[in-house]
């Protein structure tokens, strides 16, 4: 086979390039002449060069977003001059084919092959063998895999994590300890870390430079429990519960104490919304019957906990109990009393309240579901328990009757005193009749029973005709009833309700005492009183406003506590008995459902003292910027959050209340008593009978004098030191110079030499002196008192006394001289009326 062929063949020498245009045929000649041509001029000789590309990281798949280096390597022929030439089948074209490097951020288009060449000169490479890249376009996800989901304190737990499918990769550990709290798990780059804290973990993976990450893995929560035990404990035992009851748990951890804990609830397998209370309390619903479960979360690490207590099982019963009201008769037999009996059946720990008349009118609460009725009437009874109290349905009513029969009514007043008052009690018979007889009792607390005996007051034992009975020098809290008499043979009425009076001073032998230390509390407050004294046995005691007398707690034998019912407002009196018969203190008690209440003390607070007032809101804050009315009067307006009286008078005695942005409080008695120290009492009452044993003396001088006009002036005048004259006597002088001594002088002048008649003025002059002893001697302890005396029938015989204190000047005829500078004191009284000097010592 012949063929034609034109060639340019160019020869390249170092000074020029010759191209000769050859024809010729080609034959298996021209063929071997083309192929030696071609070997001489590009073939450099023989030598062949070695291509390759090569992937950075080296990563058997690739993700988007990582970043991906492929470099065009060519062998044996050195790095200089080279030219490179990059082809690719995928559909994101580098920008750039002729550079030895290709920086690729991986994406799904940049998948496909990869080959490259050089070339340098007249010389060009073989084409390299090829490299295939895959971008996968979903960003990988760490596998994080671990053991138990809990330890137990002190142990731990090996947490492993991975990227599925791929290599290359280092792990970064992160540990939740609460919602917005991540810390680093562990340093470095370890697959595998092993944990000892509870927490939610996660793990992520990365690899490359800039570095490429995976998305977390799920998290795995790792709890450390403790061997503190849980229990779930009720406020009452009680085995039925009934709907609207109000149901209070507690968590119980045992030897964990409060302060470490937080806790979680469980009623079957709902979870309680998390607030970490120690308390569940709630309203019993139809839902509310079953297990529950609590247990305790350490608040240093909320994955750190007890175990779950032991189920507690409630059972809420969805009707309503009703109480049975019973009676042993229906008629009350003359002076006799008929006994009801309340009841609330298949159920525990109930009070009963007693009404007459008026079902909104709250007779009596008794512990034991009885109580014994001498008034006629309309009865209902029901029971109550819990706090808030629950009640039960009213039981049907019951009509208890009398026969016709007068009735005694006690009062006493005052009902609140002051140490010391006096009391007066009023006794009245209804109907009104005449022909009674009264006795007064008053009431002694009886251990051995629930009630009082009776005690006759002194000047009673054959009784009084009038209904009325007064108490001097009253100290303490105490009961009296009367009951009334009349005919032959006598019949007696029944005994008066009892009337208390009240007192807010401290027995040594009784105390009660109030917590929280205030008058008004808000409703659902804790309010809780103590009895304290040398008794063996305590009850307290409760009155209400409106209301009758009950018992707050039983007799008891290591002093007696009692739980404010504070579910509604109310005001009431409280005090402790002893059994032995003593009463304490008593103090008044109100609750408010208000915004905002006084807080003042309870007791009475004693002259001399300081005390504070401050206004409490329903938040438990006390507010600042008050007002504080004292007896209807504005007394402070500024910023302070309390009222500070520094020393208490009797004139900070009355009603106190206080005043914050629009809300105003209740308002309470503040009592103020009378200190109790007697200093200056006996050297005051000393004085003043000194003064009054002179004045009587000078009197009867007076007398004496004017008797013995007529034989000239009397006149008495001391001569010397140590001396004293008298009338008709001779100087006596002391035996002992150093002996203390009391001067009397007296001056007596019927007349001047002014030639005026002035025989109705007569001057006195006093001189007392006290000593003290020191150190054996007796010494002056104080200046002379002086006192004159001028009768002036001018001024309606009006008689002057002047006192005056430290004056040891000079008198001329009872004056002071002109040197004088202290101001005379002057009390007038009416001849043959007292005075005191008091106010001059």
């Amino acid at each position: 086979m012949i063929c034609s062929l034109c060639l340019s063949v160019c020869c390249h020498s170092s000074t020029a390039t010759v191209c000769v245009d050859v024809k010729m045929e080609l034959t298996l000649l021209c063929v071997l002449s083309l192929f030696l041509l071609n070997t001489k001029i590009y073939g450099n000789d023989g030598v062949s060069y070695k291509v390759s590309v090569t992937k950075q990281p080296s990563w058997t798949q690739t993700f988007s977003g990582e970043s991906i280096t492929l470099t065009c390597e060519v062998h044996g022929g050195g790095d200089a001059q080279w030219e490179y030439e990059w082809r690719t089948s995928s559909s994101n074209q580098p920008a750039d084919k002729t550079g030895k490097v290709l920086m690729i951020r991986a994406d799904v288009s940049h998948s496909g092959d990869y080959y490259c060449m050089g070339r340098r000169n007249h010389e060009s490479t073989q084409w390299s063998n090829v490299i295939t890249l895959r971008v996968t376009s979903q960003n990988p996800k760490a596998r994080l895999t671990a053991g138990p989901s809990t330890i137990s304190a002190g142990g731990s737990m090996t947490l492993s994590c991975s990227v599925d499918g791929s290599d290359g990769w280092k792990y970064i550990w992160y540990r939740w300890t609460s919602n917005t709290n991540v810390t680093p798990a562990a340093d470095g780059d370890n697959r595998e870390i092993r944990v000892t804290q509870g927490g939610k973990y996660t793990c992520v993976g990365r690899r490359g430079e800039p570095a490429f990450y995976t998305q977390y893995s799920e998290y795995v929560t790792i709890e450390i429990t403790f061997s503190n035990k849980a229990a779930v404990k009720r406020q009452h035992d009680w085995p039925e519960i009934f709907k609207g009851e109000e149901i209070t748990l507690t968590c119980e951890i045992q030897a964990g104490g409060d302060t470490e804990w937080e806790y979680e609830w469980t009623r079957g397998n709902v979870r309680r919304t998390a607030d970490g209370s120690k308390l569940w309390v709630f309203t019993a619903s139809d839902s509310s019957s079953g297990d529950y479960k609590c247990r305790g979360r350490q608040k240093t690490n909320s994955y750190s906990f007890t175990a779950w207590s032991d189920p507690l099982h409630l059972t809420v019963t969805a009707s309503e109990p009703k109480a049975e009201l019973r009676s042993d008769k229906t008629d009350i037999p003359v002076g006799g009393s008929v006994t009801l009996s309340c009841s609330v059946t298949s159920s525990f720990g109930w009070k009963y309240y007693w009404y007459r008349g008026d079902k909104s009118s709250e007779v009596l609460i008794t512990q034991h579901g009885e109580t014994s009725v001498s008034q006629e009437g309309l009865y209902w009874c029901r029971g109550g328990r819990g706090k808030p109290v629950y009640y039960t349905q009213y039981s049907d009513s019951m009509r208890i009757n009398k026969n016709d029969k007068a009735q005694c009514g006690l009062t006493a007043s005052p009902s609140w005193l002051s140490p010391g008052a006096s009391v007066a009690l009023s006794c009245e018979v209804e109907p009104p009749s005449a022909g009674w007889r009264f006795y007064w009792y008053q009431t002694v607390p009886d251990g051995s029973h629930s009630s009082y005996r009776y005690e006759l007051l002194p000047g009673s034992e054959h009784g009084t005709e009038q209904g009325s009975y007064m108490l001097d020098g009253h100290t303490h809290t105490a009961g009296y009833v009367c009951r009334a008499a009349r005919g032959e043979p006598v019949y007696y009425t029944d005994y008066s309700k009892a009337a208390f009076v009240w007192s807010g001073d401290v027995d040594p032998s009784a105390s009660l005492t109030v917590s929280p230390d205030t008058v008004q509390h808000f409703t659902r407050d804790s309010v809780s009183l103590s009895c304290e004294g040398n008794s063996t046995e305590w009850r307290v005691r409760r009155f209400p406003e409106g209301g009758f007398l009950s018992s707050c707690s039983n007799w008891t034998t290591s002093g007696s506590r009692c739980d404010i019912d504070t579910s509604q407002s109310g005001s009431a009196v409280f005090w402790c008995e002893s059994g032995s018969g003593h009463f304490s203190n008593s103090v008044n008690i109100t609750i408010h459902d208000a915004g905002l209440i006084l807080m003042s003390p309870v007791r009475p607070v004693t002259e001399g003292l300081s005390v504070s007032l401050s206004c409490k809101l329903k938040t438990g804050q006390k507010a600042s910027s008050v007002f504080f009315y004292h007896n209807e009067q504005l007394i402070q307006n500024d910023s302070r959050v309390e009222l500070n009286i520094s020393a208490v008078s009797k004139s900070h005695e009355g009603f106190y209340k206080c005043w914050y942005q629009g809300t105003e409080s209740p308002q309470s008695w503040m009592a103020v008593n009378a200190s109790k120290s007697s200093n200056g009492h006996i050297p005051v009452m000393l004085v003043v009978g000194l003064v009054c044993g002179v004045i009587l003396l000078l009197l009867l001088l007076l007398l004496s004098c004017r008797f013995r006009r007529s034989k000239g002036s009397c006149y008495i005048r001391p001569t010397q030191s140590g001396t004293v004259w008298t009338s008709n006597t001779t100087p006596s002088v002391s035996q002992n110079q150093n002996q203390p001594e009391t001067r009397i002088y007296e001056s007596v002048n019927d007349s001047e030499n002014t030639g005026k008649d002035v025989s109705d003025v007569t001057y006195s002059v006093i001189e007392l002196k006290s000593f003290e002893q020191n150190r054996g001697q007796h010494k002056p302890a104080e200046s002379p008192v002086y006192s004159d005396l001028k009768k002036r029938p001018a001024d309606d015989a009006l008689l002057y006394v002047q006192v005056k204190h430290k004056d040891k000047r000079k008198r001329v005829k009872g004056k002071p001289s002109a040197a004088a500078t202290d101001e005379p004191l002057y009390s007038q009284v009416k001849p043959g009326t007292s005075f005191s000097t008091d106010a001059a010592m």
